[in-house]
């Protein structure tokens, strides 16, 4: 007939609930690691740890002022003060906009081509910056984006002295939304390329 429940039928219930409830955890936590990386945010609030409030050669509300992180001769920065190991780089699929802040013919097509045939794509055709730059200057759109832009500084635009790496301010205009970095040629740069 019908015999009550034993103790281990109760732990065996229990053993299975926990397991399955653990199952479901993990599930969860993978599924918001697997969203958070295939669609990374763009153009957050954060400040990019900067806050040293030095303006940016553009004006006209354009770019406005943000925190700052200059990059030394190679164009290398590292993060201090964050714990767990820096991103590493990409190239292929890293979206970028290409400006002329030279005012050399030709500088950002040129400039752009060649960063093309390396893996990069280009949000928007190229165009002339509203003001010149003396140093050329990369910015990125989210904290994540950082790594990109120092990469890119210190292996493409190795050869300049000086190339600064700023966060760019949200809702930039003139630039496209889901730009990753966008560069703005100067004159160093105009220089080295006419030698």
């Amino acid at each position: 007939m019908h015999q009550p429940p034993t103790n281990r039928s109760f732990y065996l219930s229990l053993a299975a609930s926990t397991l399955r409830f653990a199952i479901i955890v993990a599930l969860v936590v993978g599924g918001i690691v697997v969203i958070d990386q295939a669609f990374p945010a763009l153009g957050d609030g954060g400040d990019g740890g900067g806050g040293g409030g030095a303006t940016t050669p553009l004006t006209g509300g354009t770019l406005g002022t943000g925190g700052t992180d200059t990059t030394g001769p190679t164009g290398a920065t590292t993060a201090t003060g964050e714990t767990g190991a820096e991103p590493s780089p990409t190239v292929v699929g890293v979206r970028i906009a290409v400006f002329n802040g030279a005012g050399a013919t030709g500088l950002a097509s040129e400039t752009q081509l060649q960063l093309e045939d390396l893996g990069y794509i280009a949000t928007q055709d190229p165009a002339d910056a509203p003001t010149q730059y003396p140093v050329t200057t990369l910015y990125y759109t989210a904290p994540k984006d950082k790594v990109e832009a120092d990469y890119l500084a210190s292996t493409f635009f190795k050869k300049l002295d000086g190339v600064e790496v700023v966060r760019l301010e949200p809702d930039t205009g003139d630039i496209d939304p889901s730009t990753q970095v966008a560069i703005f040629l100067g004159n160093d740069y105009a220089t080295l390329k006419s030698n």
